[in-house]
C-alpha cells in the first residue's frame, strides 16, 4: 500500500546540508516525480510508488584527491578536525523491492543531492573478482599483463564501460572524469575504513540524446586494512549509475519508528 501524505507535510530546507543530519533510519523520502524516477533509476520500475523508506545511512569524510599509485594517503584520526567534504549515502527501499541510493555530497563546489542505483550488467565485488569475471574495463592496463596485483591498478580516466540500459534501450556511453580529480579519498565516519570514490560523467556527442543517468560512481571500500597494508585483491567496489536531483524533487517525512 502506498503511503499517503498531505502536501503541507513536506519538509523544507532540503538544500541545507545540515538539515539531512536530522534524517534517520525508518524515515521516508518522497520523490515528487515518482514515475520518471522509477523508470530512469529503478530496474523494472517500482510500481509508481513515490515513497521510500530510509534504510542504512553511511557517511564518508573526504581526505583529499590523488591516485592509488602515489602511495598511502595521509590519514587523520577521527574527530581530529573538519573534513574538506563529505559523501553520505541513504539506502532507499520500497514495497516492490526497488533500491535506490540518495547521495548527499558536500564539497568545495557546494552541496548536491543525487540519486544512484546499481544497474544490471555492471558487477560489484573486489578488484580480483571483477578482473576474474572479465570486468577489467574500469582500470588502466598493467605494465605486465602476466604479472600484476589488482591493488596496484589505476582507475582509467575513460573506462570502456559496457553497453548499459538507458531509458529503455541498450546504449554504449562514453564516460570521462566528472571533475578535476578522478579519485577522491575518504574514510568511513563510523569505522575509519579507507575508501576511494571515483566519479565519472557521460559525454553526449553532438546530435545525440543526453543519457537519462549521466553519472557513474565507483565506491571502493577497504583498499587499506586497519594495519595500513593494502590487500592484494583490492577493496570492494560498488558501481552505480545516477543523476543529480534538486532539493525541490525530494520530500522528507519523519517516522515515529525512525531511530
Amino acid at each position: 500500500m502506498r503511503l499517503r501524505h498531505d502536501a503541507g507535510q513536506a519538509d523544507t530546507g532540503l538544500g541545507d546540508p545540515g538539515y539531512w543530519k536530522t534524517v534517520k533510519t525508518g524515515d521516508f523520502i518522497g520523490l515528487r516525480d515518482a514515475e520518471a524516477f522509477s523508470e530512469a533509476l529503478a530496474e523494472g520500475g517500482s510500481g509508481g510508488g513515490a515513497d521510500y523508506r530510509v534504510g542504512e545511512i553511511r557517511r564518508f569524510a573526504l581526505v583529499g584527491p590523488g591516485s592509488p599509485r602515489r602511495g598511502p594517503v595521509p590519514r587523520k584520526p577521527l574527530g581530529s578536525g573538519p573534513s574538506p567534504g563529505e559523501y553520505c549515502f541513504l539506502e532507499l527501499g520500497d514495497e516492490k523491492g526497488a533500491c535506490l541510493y540518495l547521495a548527499l555530497v558536500q564539497a568545495e563546489s557546494g552541496f548536491e543531492t543525487r540519486l544512484y542505483f546499481i544497474p544490471q550488467g555492471l558487477l560489484c565485488g573486489t578488484r580480483d573478482e571483477l578482473i576474474d569475471a572479465g570486468s577489467s574495463w574500469l582500470f588502466l592496463p598493467p605494465p605486465d599483463p602476466e604479472d600484476f596485483k589488482s591493488s596496484e591498478l589505476e582507475y582509467a580516466p575513460y573506462p570502456d564501460v559496457p553497453e548499459i540500459e538507458d531509458d529503455g534501450r541498450m546504449r554504449k556511453l562514453v564516460f570521462g572524469p566528472a571533475g578535476p580529480a578522478l579519485c577522491l579519498y575518504a574514510e568511513a565516519d563510523d569505522t575509519g575504513a579507507a575508501v576511494i570514490i571515483a566519479e565519472y560523467a557521460a559525454e553526449t556527442p553532438t546530435g545525440e540524446e543526453a543519457p537519462a543517468n549521466p553519472l557513474l560512481l565507483v565506491l571502493e571500500e577497504g583498499w587499506i586494512r586497519a594495519d595500513g597494508s593494502q590487500p592484494e585483491e583490492g577493496g570492494y567496489l560498488s558501481i552505480m549509475l545516477g543523476k543529480r536531483v534538486g532539493p525541490g524533487d525530494l520530500e522528507h517525512f519523519p517516522s515515529e519508528a525512525g531511530r
